[in-house]
């Protein structure tokens, strides 16, 4: 996992700063730098502070931080297309997230129905 790219590829969609990221998380600039740099392991609690920062769900984060020596059954495109499009639908409607509901089976939670996300025409991946 490479939570420094994450985190830089989100921010940078997000249109903030290192400082202004760092500010809203609590943390130093200079830590969030050797973050995205690869150079420090962020803590849990630092990376779902960068991610509430950033109004990206942690799991989403932890996709956008996946890379091709971390999943063997998808290709990396395929994990590509789907992280941008991710983070663009949330961080162009973060209200609308808090209305989904995730299908968990080992939980027993179910999904909503007719809750889709589906890609706006003329919107480059």
């Amino acid at each position: 996992m490479n939570y420094g790219k994450a985190i830089r590829i989100a921010r940078s969609i997000a249109g903030m700063s290192q400082a202004r990221l760092a500010a809203k998380s609590g943390i130093d600039r200079s830590y969030l730098s050797l973050i995205e740099g690869g150079d420090r392991k962020p803590s849990l609690e630092t990376l779902q502070a960068l991610s509430d920062s950033l109004k990206l769900p942690f799991h989403l984060l932890t996709l956008l931080a996946t890379e091709k020596e971390d999943t063997k059954a998808v290709n990396e495109e395929q994990i590509s297309s789907l992280a941008k499009e991710l983070t663009h639908l949330l961080l162009e409607h973060p209200q609308d997230y808090d209305q989904l509901t995730l299908d968990y089976p080992d939980r027993g939670e179910s999904a909503r129905p007719g809750v889709s996300a589906k890609r706006k025409k003329g919107r480059a991946a």
